[in-house]
């Protein structure tokens, strides 16, 4: 029996990592509590088969993150569509839709509601919606 203990995973804030073929995550910080606990927040990117990028939640961006995300799209080209799955992930959106005008966004009812800014595609409510990237990608709402 091991009593020996792992040292736990540092992923590196602000950056793009590459976790898996085709799959990137930004780790990011978000502070609660005036400031005082950083609870963090992330988001990632899928490369799909077509060669174009599917965004699923947003974080804040950085010159850094901005710019590594510019590279791997062709400065948001590349990117097929901005997915908002969790419903309480509002606060990054309306600075990354700036930064990425140009592609679709979807949402949960909750962001249609609260981000009225941006000219959302869709809700991911709507079952035809989720099965868009299908099968490459299957989203589905908890029950």
């Amino acid at each position: 029996m091991s009593t020996s203990k792992s040292e736990p995973v540092h992923i590196e804030k602000n950056v793009l990592f590459e976790i898996a073929t085709n799959f990137w995550n930004i780790r990011a910080s978000f502070k609660v509590l005036v400031g005082l606990l950083d609870v963090g927040t992330h988001m990632s990117l899928i490369r799909l088969n077509n060669g174009k990028f599917l965004v699923i939640d947003t974080v804040p961006l950085t010159d850094h993150t901005q710019t590594e995300i510019n590279h791997l799209t062709d400065n948001g080209k590349n990117i097929e569509a901005v997915i908002a799955v969790h419903p309480f992930h509002t606060l990054a959106f309306p600075a990354f839709y700036e930064a990425f005008p140009n592609t679709k966004y979807y949402g949960t009812p909750r962001h249609l509601r609260r981000l009225t800014q941006i000219p959302w595609a869709g809700s991911l409510e709507d079952c035809q919606t989720r099965k868009i990237w299908e099968p490459e990608v299957e989203l589905r709402i908890p029950a």
